[in-house]
């Protein structure tokens, strides 16, 4: 037998299923000199990633990929190399060619829809970590339960954007818009039931309840929930819920023009001082409004500290959303308002008064109320039976 480049491809095959793997190289090697081919490139490939020589590896595989992209073997491998260095847009383009030509393929087809997904939530991960490196700033303290309710403000905002664009310039759109990237509720739905579904749970309970519950302190609740987080995000193990469309009807209770509880109207109120006279306002105080007379529901409890965290999620949102307007703060004056009627001489937060000067968290929350409602000269809010 004439000793081609096919010769020496049969002896290294043999060495290979012997797991000889150092003579097999060689002899692979010695045939791709003699004539290159894709499927020599491949087998080099895979001597050499279980010799864990990565470089090499993958040096063979992109030659491999290169002299016959139509491999749909060669091309998954290449694209599963291209996601690990973080190509992920190239990987996809591969994987929809793979899907195209052979929509069995079993192992692109969920590589495929894992990073579609990933894509998708990509902008609310990110925001979720920069939460967790700034947590100080955005919740005061290393808190899972505030950051439930920090996000529950922020989705609460989100609800308010009106699908139009046409009060925006095309070329903000996008910036305005944004934020609708972030699904925190749809990602946040199937997270839930991954969870529920991990630790066995058979109660209804939240998801931040469940990691608190398997945790002694919160700061390891909230260390707990970014584990599973980047688990079930990295690894793809997507539960989906059916998408909530927040259509006109279904949003006219949260939005400012048109809100109800249980089926009683908030009407708008007139601000006195002229900074606020805003529709942001507006919203601000009907979500005040709703949190006062159902805090169980909006907060988890009755509590100045989770009123104070959900709604600086709510501004926060409003603000990222709003990015082309001057940045909008609690209502203007009242914590001035607040340290002068206490007479303190330090100046401190308006929410960090409230639960110095009052025994627990219940007290401090009806005082800000009844100190908000006199400082906007607002009516009491009457209590719902």
């Amino acid at each position: 037998m004439e000793k081609d480049s096919y010769y020496y491809y049969c002896k290294a095959e043999a060495y290979r299923q012997e797991n000889q793997l150092e003579t097999a190289i060689k002899y692979y090697l010695k045939s791709a000199l003699m004539e290159e081919h894709f499927k020599t490139y491949a087998r080099l490939y895979e001597c050499y990633f279980a010799r864990k020589q990565f470089d090499l590896a993958n040096y063979f595989l992109t030659r491999s990929y290169q002299k016959n992209s139509n491999n749909e073997k060669v091309a998954f491998q290449y694209a599963m190399y291209l996601i690990q260095e973080k190509e992920t847009a190239s990987a996809k383009k591969i994987l929809a060619g793979i899907l195209k030509k052979n929509p069995t393929y079993k192992h692109a087809k969920i590589e495929f829809h894992k990073l579609e997904i990933q894509q998708k939530y990509q902008k609310l991960i990110q925001f979720l970590e920069e939460i967790k490196a700034d947590y100080k700033r955005f919740l005061g303290a290393k808190s899972l339960h505030l950051l439930a309710c920090y996000l529950f403000g922020f989705h609460m905002e989100l609800l308010h954007i009106k699908p139009s664009f046409e009060a925006y310039k095309p070329d903000k759109e996008a910036q305005v818009y944004e934020l609708h990237d972030l699904k925190i509720w749809d990602f946040l739905a199937g997270f839930q039931r991954w969870i529920e579904l991990k630790y066995a749970c058979k109660l209804t309970q939240s998801w931040s309840n469940i990691l608190r519950f398997h945790t002694e302190y919160e700061e390891e609740a909230f260390d707990l929930f970014y584990q599973e987080l980047y688990f079930y995000y990295q690894n793809g193990i997507f539960i989906e819920c059916e998408e909530t469309n927040v259509t006109a009807k279904d949003s006219s209770c949260y939005r400012a023009e048109n809100i109800q509880i249980y089926g009683q109207d908030i009407a708008q109120i007139t601000f006195k001082n002229p900074q606020c006279h805003h529709e942001f306002y507006q919203q601000l105080w009907k979500v005040l409004t709703m949190i006062k007379i159902r805090p169980y529901l909006m907060t988890g409890e009755k509590s100045l500290t989770q009123t104070n965290i959900f709604l600086r999620g709510y501004i926060d949102a409003y603000n990222r959303s709003h990015q082309e307007e001057p940045a909008q703060t609690f209502f203007p004056g009242f914590e001035k308002w607040v340290n002068q009627k206490e007479r303190f001489k330090v100046y401190r937060p308006w929410h960090k008064i409230y639960l110095f000067i009052t025994a627990n968290e219940e007290d401090a929350f009806d005082l800000f109320y009844a100190d908000l409602e006199e400082y906007l000269k607002i009516d009491t809010i009457a209590d719902i039976d």
